[in-house]
């Protein structure tokens, strides 16, 4: 029965590091120009699993004005796991890196409700940041950090970095 119970949870922490992704999300206009990202994530009591992300990254307003805050809004499209067993609950964040103009890194959290075995999870992450320089910024994601509550397992934390090389999810244009 220890056997067994290693091997739910061993499981349950690979999909949920995997799947917990999938929770990344916020429905970004249709005119988002789309990407597509590895990641490596630190899977408790399984090690490390790689993962791409596939989703958009919308900037609003874009072009945007040097001391106004700028909206982010990620969108996850595709991430093809889902977990075996239910979730009741998850957080997630995201670091976004700025490079161009200025450099500078920021975040984008969200947070999701219960989640039935085997369905994919879906969510929405978004974030606010004021660019100080005028000029072109390329965004592009950074570590990513999820948080999800399942019964008898309790709260798992699965850290996941981005691999190389991390594609342009959003250029924004500073007047």
């Amino acid at each position: 029965m220890t056997k067994s119970l290693a091997r739910r949870v061993a499981a349950a922490s690979t999909v949920l590091a995997l799947g917990g992704l999938g929770t990344l999300a916020v429905q970004a206009p249709a005119h988002a120009a789309g990407f597509s990202a590895a990641y490596t994530c630190s899977v408790p009591l399984s090690g490390s699993q790689t993962v791409t992300i596939t989703g958009t990254l919308t900037a609003s307003p874009n072009p945007s004005t040097v001391g106004t805050a700028t909206h982010f809004a990620l969108h996850i499209s595709n991430l093809s796991l889902s977990s075996p067993l239910a979730i009741n609950s998850w957080s997630a964040t995201a670091a976004l890196n700025v490079s161009g103009a200025q450099t500078a890194s920021f975040s984008v959290t969200g947070s999701g409700g219960s989640v039935p075995a085997n369905q994919p999870i879906t969510g929405d992450l978004s974030g606010n940041w004021t660019p100080t320089a005028a000029g072109t910024d390329q965004i592009q994601g950074g570590n990513v950090t999820v948080k999800a509550s399942v019964s008898l397992l309790g709260t798992l934390t699965i850290p996941c970095t981005p691999n190389s090389p991390r594609p342009v999810a959003e250029t924004l244009t500073v007047n």
